[in-house]
Order: structure tokens, then C-alpha cells, then sequence
């Protein structure tokens, strides 16, 4: 978060710090310690003493709520103090734009009919990473563009399983260049959206001729020259149908999905299988991509990218709850493209 930005919330805090009860926290030598600590670790450093007073507030009530959790004897997962444990739950969404979207109609629009469902018998588990289908966990930034990253994720493992080259694409081509295909570049988008263009225009460049700003470009750069990679068709995946995800996992590679990311324990989200049952089915906020699933401690899962960075969750990942009842929209609108 830039100075400009904190110095705007600095501001909102002060005008509204007589009815928020981190303002009156009493701090401990342990909590200073551990304060000044997590300050150098992350290379937290702040305008001013009433910035920090109040970031400091923020902290002690965020790292309170962690240990309330981690102290629970039926949580299956675990939280951290992580780089965001001087934002509020408000604030935090605000920086990675988890805005609240209900369904949004991708059913019908596929470029391929699924075929029929298989029924032989699909591997205990799956994980692409192993088979160097998937890259390293990106950072989105201050942009609403995890469509975008859910979206490459998928046509790079298809590369990779086409031609064994494992290729960074560029979220920034899809970012600036796929509005008229129904995306809003930074102020979000859906998968299929990029899809659909990378479709039409018949190619999408790596990284590394077309790179990443966290910002929308005032113009599409896309050279045809340099693309990639083309989509020959993209599908969908029946609704909340989790056996149907499972399967495409298997048998396609990774799957870009939407889910339910607005809760405060997957801000500090660590390690565990995240089952929460406030987490809801009907509401999507965030696209990350599945890429496996398997069973830990008699805990079904998915092996679940997200695109803050590797420093948040398990240096990037999550592991989200599998067979249970569509925990937090999981396969509300799954989508894959073939190459």
C-alpha cells in the first residue's frame, strides 16, 4: 500500500477513532516485542507516531482474533500473523477490490458442448505442480485482475501438456485488451472473459514480452508476433457440481474457478484444510485456480493458487475443503479452455 494510501486511511482512523475500540488497547513488553519484530520482518515503516498507534491497534485486535481461532479444538486449519496484519477486514478487501458478485450466467456460453462424463476411476490425488504444469504463485498488486491470473494459469498447464514448455503468459495482455469481450481490466473481470478474447484474437503473449504493471494500460499492446499460445475451445462445468471438478482436475489439468474469499480467516489463512462454515455458496468475490485435490488427515481438498503473492497462505496456496456441500462457491462456475 502506498504512503499516499495510508496516510488517506490514517485520516478515515482518526475521524472515526472515538467509536473503535482499537484505539484504547494497552500494549504489553510481549506484544511490543512482537511488534517491532513483525515490523522487520515485513519492512513495515509508517508516516507518523499516530499512523503507527493506530496500525498498531489494528495489529493487536487482527493477532488476537488469530490466536481466539487457533485455540479453537474443531478449526481443521490454521491462521498466521502474515503482511497484512495492519489492515482491518475492510481495508484489506479494499486493497485486493473482493467485491461481492452473485451468479453470473457462464453456463450457456461455451464454446464446446461438455462431453459425456467418464466413469472410470479417477487417481486418490492429483497434483499438477509435480508435473510441471503450473508456474509459481504471482502478485495481482492493487488490481482487480485475479480473473486474469486464474485464467493464464490454465492455458499454461495446457501448454505444458501440449508441447512440455512451461510458459509464463501475460495477465497484462488480457488485462488491457479484452474489454470488448466483457473484462473491465483492473475493476475485474471473469475468466471466461479472457477466454473468449484470447479466442477471438487468436493468441495471447508470455510475460516477458508483454509484462505486468498491476495497471491498466491507456492502450492494447498485443503484437501478434509474439504470441504463444491460441484457445481452440473453453468450456464450463455444471453448477456447484463438485464430482464434476474432481473429475476435471484429473483429467484436463488445472481448473480456473470463483469463489468466496471475504472472510477474515482467509486473510491470515496458514496452513490446514479451510473449511468455514460462514463461508457461502452463492456469492463470488475472487478467481484463483484448482490445481488438485487429494485427502489430508481424512480431510478431503483442493490444491488452490491465488495470486497475492507467495507469502501469504503456503507460499501462495490454499487448501480448500472438498465434498462439503460447495464450501465457499468452490465449483460454483468452473471453466477450462483447451489449446
Amino acid at each position: 500500500m502506498s504512503p499516499t494510501q495510508y496516510l488517506m486511511l490514517e485520516l478515515g482512523l482518526l475521524m472515526a477513532c472515538p467509536v473503535i475500540t482499537i484505539c484504547a488497547l494497552s500494549t504489553t513488553p510481549s506484544s511490543n516485542r512482537d511488534w517491532e519484530t513483525w515490523k522487520t520482518i515485513h519492512g513495515k515503516k509508517y508516516n507518523s507516531k499516530k499512523t503507527e498507534a493506530l496500525r498498531k491497534g489494528i495489529w493487536l485486535q487482527n493477532l488476537k482474533k488469530i490466536k481466539e481461532h487457533n485455540e479453537q479444538q474443531n478449526s481443521t486449519f490454521m491462521m498466521v500473523m502474515n503482511s497484512f496484519g495492519d489492515l482491518t477486514r475492510k481495508e484489506f478487501a479494499e486493497l485486493f477490490h473482493i467485491d461481492e458478485r452473485k451468479a453470473v450466467p457462464v453456463n450457456n456460453q461455451t464454446r464446446e458442448p461438455m462431453k459425456a462424463r467418464h466413469f472410470y476411476r479417477i487417481p486418490v490425488s492429483v497434483d499438477w505442480r509435480t508435473a510441471g504444469y503450473v508456474t509459481p504463485p504471482k502478485n495481482q498488486g492493487q488490481c482487480n485482475s485475479c480473473w486474469a491470473f486464474s485464467a493464464t494459469g490454465v492455458l499454461e498447464g495446457q501448454l505444458f501438456k501440449k508441447t512440455g514448455k512451461l510458459i509464463t503468459l501475460s495477465e497484462q495482455n488480457l488485462i488491457d485488451c479484452s474489454r470488448s469481450h466483457g473484462a473491465f481490466g483492473c475493476n475485474g473481470g471473469w475468466s471466461l472473459n479472457a477466454f473468449e478474447y484470447v479466442y477471438e484474437n487468436g493468441g495471447i503473449e508470455a510475460e516477458s514480452t508483454y509484462a505486468y504493471t498491476a495497471k491498466e494500460g491507456k492502450s492494447c499492446k498485443y503484437n501478434t508476433s509474439e504470441s504463444v499460445v491460441s484457445v481452440s475451445s473453453y468450456k464450463t462445468l455444471p453448477y456447484g457440481d463438485e464430482e464434476a471438478l474432481t473429475r476435471a482436475v484429473a483429467e484436463i489439468g488445472p481448473i480456473a474457478v470463483v469463489i468466496d474469499a471475504g472472510l477474515e480467516s482467509w486473510q491470515f489463512y496458514s496452513s490446514g484444510v479451510y473449511y468455514d462454515p460462514r463461508c457461502r455458496t452463492n456469492t463470488f468475490n475472487h478467481a484463483v485456480l484448482v490445481v488438485g485435490y487429494g485427502i489430508q488427515s481424512g480431510m478431503k481438498y483442493y490444491i488452490v493458487k491465488n495470486s497475492w503473492g507467495q507469502h501469504w497462505g503456503q507460499s501462495g496456496y490454499i487448501l480448500m475443503a472438498r465434498g462439503r456441500n460447495n464450501n465457499c462457491g468452490i465449483a460454483g462456475f468452473p471453466i477450462y479452455a483447451l489449446v
